[in-house]
């Protein structure tokens, strides 16, 4: 009985041997299974992280560009104010009584063809007075570019800039051809100049 107690015992052992072998291989082979899938899912992970972190460096590098590109026509644009401002101080300086006396009968011609009137009053600065020459000449001027005559008038109350402003015997309308405002009509093309030869 012994024997067959023994033998009974031996084969249970061999077969829950058996068993455990192969819960063990099962188990490793699940295990490496586990372990290469949570590779595969890491490096998937990593690759997509890569690929986000790709893709925000290349928009900051693109945000960069931007900000370089705007900073720098900024610094352009302000250089071109700076030199503007350099430009127009340095005309306006050099544009005074005597220098624009000779140019007055043109501004008040000029002015006049813009109202085109029969009629007309000339308002000037006391720094650089209109005269009767002036008048004169300006309304010849008138006559020779269009064939009709002018009569223009001295008005009586005086303007503070430099130049000239043609205006209505009913000061309704005006044709201002100071020197401020001159220069402010030729401000785009003197920017235009000052952009083309920075």
């Amino acid at each position: 009985m012994e024997t067959t107690d023994s033998r009974l015992l031996t084969g249970i052992l061999e077969q829950a041997e058996q068993s455990a072998k192969k819960t063990l291989q099962e188990a490793k082979q699940q295990a490496s299974a586990i372990v290469g899938d949570a590779k595969k899912k890491a490096e998937s992970e990593m690759e997509g992280l890569r690929r986000e972190l790709a893709q925000k460096l290349k928009q900051m590098d693109l945000r960069l560009q931007a900000n370089m590109t705007s900073a720098k026509r900024k610094a352009i644009l302000r250089q071109g104010d700076e030199k503007y401002q350099q430009v127009l101080a340095r005309v306006q300086s050099m544009l005074d009584a005597k220098t624009i006396e000779p140019y007055l009968p043109q501004w008040i011609a000029e002015a006049a063809l813009g109202l085109d009137l029969k009629e007309a009053k000339v308002a000037c600065s006391p720094q650089c007075p209109v005269t009767e020459t002036h008048l004169k000449t300006a309304s010849e001027l008138v006559e020779k570019a269009t064939g009709s005559s002018i009569v223009l008038h001295l008005e009586s109350k005086p303007i503070r800039g430099l130049g000239v402003v043609v205006s209505s015997l009913d000061g309704m309308v005006s044709f201002n051809n100071q020197v401020e405002i001159r220069l402010r009509r030729l401000d785009r093309v003197l920017r235009a100049m000052i952009q083309e030869h920075t």
